[in-house]
């Protein structure tokens, strides 16, 4: 008896990628596409609706983040199958996808080799992260996730605002956002504030 293809979500908001997603998937007779979604709400009604074996979601979506659309899922049915696909290799972005409850995690531009074989192994209840990102987990392992504030202060730094500037868009005195910065500054080990933002985007903190 022959097993029935496993059914596929992909969910991403950029056509053309998306239709080399479902093309590469397609072409494999034990995979179909069930449904495609280009926006976070309608992935979540896509995933309550079909109940895929496995979702594949971008982090970047017009309306919710990747994040929000895969813990949504993981409400709907505890046992649901995601895999992230994104461009994004930064520590912080995949711990987050991880904790969201993604099973998956995989880079964009390794899609073409390792697609096919993530999706098989996620839907057996493996987890599987590229190797760039598995790296900077491990090299990470041990650092202090930036808070809310210390994020709002660097999304700030990376809007050219000053201190002052800052602290009125936030409601703080120029003291505390001085604060929020030099300990920001210290968790991401940088040496100046242009340094602690490049850090953050490396690291997917400001996504």
């Amino acid at each position: 008896m022959t097993a029935r293809p496993l059914r596929i979500l992909v969910v991403d908001d950029h056509p053309l990628f998306r239709a080399g997603v479902v093309a590469m998937l397609s072409a494999d007779p034990g995979m179909v596409v069930a449904g495609e979604a280009d926006t976070g709400k309608s992935a979540i009604d896509a995933f309550r609706t079909l109940r895929p074996d496995v979702a594949l979601v971008d982090l970047m979506l017009p309306d919710l983040s990747g994040d929000q659309v895969i813990a949504a899922m993981r409400r709907i049915d505890p046992l649901a199958r995601v895999v992230v696909l994104t461009t994004y290799a930064g520590d912080a972005s995949a711990r987050r996808a991880l904790d969201a409850g993604a099973q998956g995690y995989l880079l964009k531009t390794s899609l073409a080799d390792d697609l096919v074989s993530t999706v098989r192994s996620v839907h057996e209840g493996d987890l599987r992260v590229s190797p760039e990102v598995a790296q900077q987990l491990a090299e990470h392992s041990g650092d202090e996730c930036l808070t809310d504030r210390e994020i709002a202060v660097l999304r700030g730094v990376g809007a050219g605002l000053s201190n002052k500037q800052i602290a009125q868009r936030l409601g703080l005195s120029t003291e505390t956002v001085k604060e929020y910065l030099s300990n920001a500054m210290g968790k991401l080990h940088a040496s100046n504030r242009a340094h602690a933002l490049a850090i953050a985007l490396a690291r997917g903190f400001l996504r």
